[in-house]
């Protein structure tokens, strides 16, 4: 009996030390497994946020569409055309105001002098050529005759009034503002670039009106004023115009031209999110904001270097309305 108890006494310690050491060992492992746990975890959220990066790279990098319907396009004014190849035009650009062309002016006298009777019309009075603007009582046979206008236009300017005695200066001046010209001041230095039969583009201050015309003649004498010479382009005004005789203007003087592979119109070109983009037609009434890069400018078209092939459809003319769609379907979407 007392044996057995020192036998055991003995084996205690021995018993605790392995206790320990397992636990040591059982600690270790749960220790070792959990880091591999977390680390796993991490990687997970890892390829999860690279997932998310990944598509939100593939909603930017996503081109911008738009479905117009046909009817719309056509009612809107949205021309398409073809790509393909154009002249990009060299430009000198002048400056000068808008005039009546010497044709389309016309002072108004009194053939006989004498008092002014009766005055029919006044300024800004549009009027028919050979209609009666005033009567005046001829002084020699009393008698009152009418004085009409040779030309159809606008009053202009009145420089008489009932009573007034006639004398060598105009009653009237009319105009037709339907036939001006513009006067373009060419500096010294730029004489031989400008010559009769170029083609110029005469644009408002406004940027709104732009009209095409033709170099008709360069004055030989220069202007006292700027000390530059004048080159005269006669234009017809349209019905609806804003070009009025005295307005300055901006003259783009076609000087040479060079071809391009692709060319395309300058207002085709728009700016979506700071990247100049053309307005591709991808099916009959989808439209794509397709970017490019851009090469030379001219008077009337831009070089097109990529993005836009020949043969594709784009939008050609009032592309500006295809961009305000895409702005509306960006609109409702943030929202």
């Amino acid at each position: 009996m007392n044996t057995f108890r020192m036998k055991s006494a003995a084996l205690a310690p021995i018993a605790l030390v392995l206790a320990l050491g397992l636990a040591g060992c059982g600690a270790g492992e749960a220790e070792s497994e959990q880091p591999a746990a977390e680390a796993g975890h991490e990687e997970g959220e890892e390829a999860h946020e690279e997932g998310e990066e990944g598509h939100a790279e593939g909603e930017e990098g996503a081109a911008e569409r738009v479905t117009i319907p046909v009817e719309a396009v056509e009612t809107s004014g949205i021309v398409v055309a073809t790509a393909g190849p154009g002249a990009i035009e060299e430009t000198l650009n002048l400056t000068g105001r808008i005039m009546l062309q010497p044709s389309a002016r016309a002072e108004v006298h009194a053939p006989y002098p004498g008092p002014v009777r009766a005055v029919l019309r006044n300024v800004g009075d549009s009027v028919r050529r050979g209609e009666t603007l005033a009567r005046v009582e001829s002084a020699e046979s009393l008698q009152t005759y009418a004085v009409g206008t040779p030309i159809a236009g606008v009053v202009l300017d009145r420089q008489t009034n009932i009573g007034d005695v006639t004398s060598d200066q105009p009653l009237f001046v009319v105009g037709d503002l339907s036939r001006l010209q513009a006067e373009l001041n060419v500096a010294t230095r730029d004489i031989g670039r400008i010559s009769a039969g170029q083609r110029v583009f005469i644009t408002g201050l406004d940027g709104a009106t732009r009209v095409e015309a033709q170099i008709a003649s360069v004055l030989p004498t220069a202007d006292t004023h700027s000390q530059t010479l004048i080159a005269r382009a006669p234009l017809t005004a349209a019905q609806g115009s804003t070009l009025r005789p005295g307005m300055a203007v901006r003259g783009a003087v076609v000087t040479a031209a060079q071809q391009a592979a692709v060319a395309v119109p300058r207002d085709a070109v728009q700016t979506v999110e700071g990247r100049s983009v053309v307005f591709v037609r991808v099916s009959a009434d989808t439209y794509e904001a397709r970017p490019v890069t851009l090469g030379r400018t001219g008077a009337a078209q831009v070089e097109i270097l990529s993005g836009l092939a020949a043969g594709e459809t784009y939008v050609s003319e009032n592309a500006f309305l295809v961009k305000a769609e895409i702005g509306k379907g960006s609109a409702s979407h943030d929202h």
